[in-house]
């Protein structure tokens, strides 16, 4: 077997239009560089494949056979080889991704909209995990990427920074402590009622991390799993929960305040993880420079807000 693509191209071309001279001219050869290659292929084959005259090439007996078996295979082939391409390019494939909740129903999510209105052809999948479960979903390879935290170096991780994201304590919107405009101490936090996540929580770790930089030791009034029914407890009067400051813009924050914590203000710094061993496709690389992209953005827009809301006058009487 000695079969090359390009002789074999060429001969479905001739067949289809009747003419070398034609089916030359549509792989840019010349007539004679095409009729030797044709040559060739017959000789490689040990049959005719054409009844050449001197207006017209038909197919012989031969060249009909080959041309039923070979038609639908090099189109396969074509079809393969543009799908490949578009890989290559970005334009088709697929990505599957963990992120944390607090960053997939804000950020990930306006970025995958954004991503599947450019790239409609690439199957995106995106995994809610807590921090723990990320981090093994990409060790294991059963994600492409992560996006969350990576409270210690891992020697097969690589951890780039998207954005640091403060916590928060929030409260009822008449709550004394939002009347003023001092940072919520961890010592006046502690006396209240405390509505906190699960302690596998990222948001839980930081919050008992900023009690025991002060030498304070808590237990929360409840313990809910997610942040809607801690926010929910708060409205209701029940106590106050601690939230990552990014979560707040896509909450429903009606009669409620978040208030700045004074030293320690713990933060969490959020990032793309993958494994250092393993190349990103040109889809999820191109999904990673969007999700930067819609971060600065995000970031842009949450500072107008907050100079909008320093600015605004109070009103009168």
């Amino acid at each position: 077997m000695n079969f090359k693509l390009r002789p074999l191209a060429g001969f479905v071309l001739a067949a289809h239009h009747g003419s070398f001279s034609l089916a030359a001219n549509e792989l840019a050869m010349t007539q004679p560089a095409f009729s030797q290659m044709i040559r060739e292929l017959e000789s490689v084959i040990g049959v005719q494949l054409f009844e050449r005259t001197t207006r017209r090439v038909a197919l012989s007996e031969a060249g009909r056979q080959l041309l039923s078996m070979v038609e639908r295979p090099l189109d396969d082939l074509e079809d393969a080889w543009r799908y490949i391409r578009d890989i290559a390019g970005g334009k088709r494939g697929r990505i599957v991704f963990s992120s944390l909740p607090s960053v997939a129903f804000g950020i990930a999510t306006a970025t995958l909209a954004r991503f599947k209105a450019h790239h409609p052809e690439i199957t995106a999948r995106l995994i809610e995990e807590p921090d723990m479960t990320l981090l093994e979903r990409v060790l294991l390879r059963e994600v492409d990427f992560g996006i969350g935290t990576l409270p210690v170096a891992h020697p097969e991780l690589n951890f780039r920074e998207l954005l640091r994201d403060e916590l928060t304590a929030v409260v009822p919107a008449d709550h004394p402590l939002t009347q003023t405009h001092q940072r919520a101490t961890w010592k006046e936090l502690s006396k209240q009622s405390l509505v906190l996540l699960p302690r596998q929580s990222i948001t839980r770790n930081l919050t008992e991390r900023g009690f025991s930089a002060v030498g304070i030791s808590v237990e929360p009034a409840y313990e809910v799993a997610n942040m809607v029914t801690a926010l929910g407890m708060v409205r209701a009067g029940l106590g106050i929960t601690f939230m990552p400051s990014m979560v707040l813009r896509e909450l429903n924050m009606k009669n409620l305040k978040a208030v700045s914590l004074s030293n320690p203000a713990p933060e969490r710094i959020i990032g793309v993880i993958r494994r250092v061993d393993r190349a990103l496709s040109p889809a999820s690389h191109a999904f990673i420079e969007l999700l930067y992209d819609e971060t600065q953005e995000w970031r842009a827009s949450g500072a107008a807000q907050r100079t909008k809301g320093k600015r605004a006058k109070p009103r009168a009487g």
